[in-house]
């Protein structure tokens, strides 16, 4: 089973993290990191990913978890 987004924690942009979802090529990636998302992957606990706001704003996954809130 793919992970699901559990909360997403908006944070203070910080340019010194890297965006887990993107590397520093990706054309999508918008800059500092702005988010924590949790999530659970049935297999472990405390997952978590430093997020950008174009995940924040455009991924499925983080408009899933805002529609089940």
């Amino acid at each position: 089973m793919a992970a699901v987004v559990t909360r997403i924690d908006l944070v203070s942009p910080d340019n010194k993290l890297k965006c887990s979802m993107h590397d520093s090529k990706s054309p999508n990636c918008s800059g500092p990191v702005v988010a924590v998302a949790m999530f659970d992957d049935l297999g472990g606990t405390d997952n978590h990913w430093n997020v950008c706001q174009w995940w924040v704003d455009n991924s499925p996954l983080a408009i899933a978890c805002r529609e089940n809130q």
